[in-house]
């Protein structure tokens, strides 16, 4: 009795196990066989093409490139400086290196004796203004508002 109910019931679940193994073997064949079928196809057709095409990007890659170096540019051009003492300007240029944040403009710089002001616009249009308390060419303290 308990063997034909184990038969009853697993039997059923065996063969379609081996169905669906036996299926998933035959699309993964299937899919095999197309990506071949793809490539010949295109080695046939397209062979004189596909050799150009690898002719001019092995020429391409050549020794006569030559790597292009980076654009530097000026953190503060386009800002304007008026009422900014030179020393603080280039506080001001350095701290906008060292934040490392692409995409970020400076609009104007402004300065006293002790305290530099600019304004910061990212590439999202949000505007930021920075404060920083600068003594012997060093900013000592720095707030953001914005």
């Amino acid at each position: 009795m308990t063997l034909d109910l184990l038969l009853d019931l697993g039997l059923p679940g065996v063969v379609f196990i081996g169905l669906c193994v036996w299926l998933i073997r035959r699309a993964a064949r299937a899919a095999r066989t197309e990506a071949e079928l793809e490539g010949e196809r295109l080695q046939g057709a397209l062979a004189d093409e596909l050799r150009a095409a690898r002719a001019r990007a092995e020429a391409l890659q050549g020794p006569g490139l030559a790597a292009v170096p980076p654009v530097e540019t000026d953190p503060l051009a386009g800002a304007d400086v008026r009422g900014a003492a030179p020393a603080h300007l280039a506080v001001v240029a350095r701290e906008r290196e060292r934040s490392g944040e692409a995409g970020v403009k400076v609009l104007w710089v402004r300065s006293n004796e002790t305290h530099a002001v600019w304004c910061e616009r990212s590439a999202a249009g949000r505007e930021v203004i920075r404060v920083a308390r600068v003594e012997e060419g060093a900013v000592v303290e720095q707030w953001s508002f914005g």
